[in-house]
């Protein structure tokens, strides 16, 4: 009797009075987490509709909720702005953090050259550094199961502040505002010699300034990034006025990202300016890459009726198709819909301590510190 007693109090222990055991969460450094974040700011960076692309740096806190082959992890990143800007669509892996290590502190990016009496020529090394280092964190919502999709994301971004730079790299240059007067000079001188020197058709117009800063040679040097597009104002055109061409509304329509700079010397009786610098890197829309790998999808064989050439050339001259949509065939995905990116003024030098993450094996190895020493980011 009392044997069987025993036996049913064992049955139902064994049955159910004991809870099934919790997997442990993983890792910062697991490699399903690397995987994860790193596909993951893939798609905040697709996401993005302004800005420069955002790099990883570390996995700094994570949790997770998992199911049936599959889970979802929330993962608090640490991310550095790259020079890519979000029109170029390149992969973060490939866009260079803007770091000030990349500067010499022993070296100026540029110097001024006295040729002659009153005469003066600036002579400018590859300059690295234009714009202030940003660095922030991204709160993100990753499911993983057959694939990594991107459920939602909050990121906080932030300049390294202006002190830090110059007890860093006191030659290097500092942030200016984008709403100076000097800045949109800049920024205009440099458009025009890059529309007077450009072999595209069209002219080009300011879209707006992304980024600015200031460095003293030999008298103060600005820098300017800003982004350009496309006008309806061909070059052939006599006597335009650039101030009256329309941007070119067409979904072809190119854009560029820029990096422009003068120098401005000031000896009292006079004031002159030095030879004007830019380049430009120009992107090819979106559209009309989407249309070129439909048309390599579908090949040449097309209907007389089923296309047009648009009135503006291309960089990469082609036709293009307008086909009715098939059921099968997915319509891209608004951007800008997934999270949002806060930015944030410099921090308090030295910041505030950061809370320590709550996951064990947590934060991951950061990759840089940007080359900022004891300032931690």
């Amino acid at each position: 009797m009392w044997v069987c007693v025993w036996l049913l109090a064992l049955f139902v222990c064994w049955q159910g009075g004991s809870p099934s055991p919790v997997e442990p969460p993983v890792g910062c450094q697991s490699p399903e987490v690397l995987r994860a974040a790193e596909e993951g700011l893939d798609q905040i960076n697709a996401d993005l509709t302004k800005g420069f692309i955002l790099s990883l740096n570390r996995v700094y806190d994570i949790s997770q909720q998992t199911g049936e082959g599959e889970v979802t992890f929330n993962l608090t990143i640490d991310v550095m702005e790259t020079k890519c800007h979000v029109i170029s669509r390149n992969p973060w892996k490939k866009c260079e953090v803007k770091n000030v290590a990349n500067v010499p502190v022993s070296s100026l990016p540029c110097s001024a050259v006295k040729a002659g009496l009153g005469d003066w020529s600036l002579i400018c090394e590859h300059i690295s550094l234009t714009t202030p280092q940003v660095y922030g964190q991204c709160m993100a919502s990753i499911y993983v199961g057959k694939s990594v999709e991107l459920r939602s994301y909050k990121c906080t971004i932030q300049q390294v502040p202006a002190t830090v730079i110059v007890d860093t790299c006191p030659d290097c240059p500092t942030a200016e505002r984008l709403d100076d007067p000097i800045i949109a000079e800049t920024a205009n001188l440099s458009l025009q010699k890059y529309n007077q020197k450009s072999h595209l058709p069209n002219y080009f117009t300011l879209l707006n300034i992304t980024g600015a800063s200031m460095q003293w040679v030999v008298g103060p040097a600005y820098f300017v990034e800003f982004i350009i597009q496309e006008t309806v104002c061909a070059k052939g055109t006599p006597d335009v006025d650039l101030t009256q061409c329309k941007m070119m509304d067409c979904e072809f329509a190119h854009k560029g990202f820029c990096k422009g700079s003068h120098i401005t010397l000031d000896g009292g009786l006079f004031e002159n300016k030095l030879p004007i610098q830019v380049n430009c890197e120009i992107f090819e829309p979106e559209a009309a890459l989407a249309e070129e790998k439909v048309h390599s999808m579908e090949g040449s064989d097309h209907r007389e009726n089923e296309y047009h050439k648009h009135a503006h050339t291309h960089l990469h001259p082609h036709e293009h198709h307008h086909h009715p949509t098939s059921p099968n065939q997915a319509s891209p995905r608004p951007k800008g819909l997934l999270g949002v990116v806060v930015v944030l003024p410099p921090p308090h030098v030295p910041p505030a301590p950061r809370a320590s993450p709550a996951a064990k094996n947590c934060p991951g190895k950061r990759k840089t510190n940007l080359g900022l020493g004891s300032f931690k980011i």
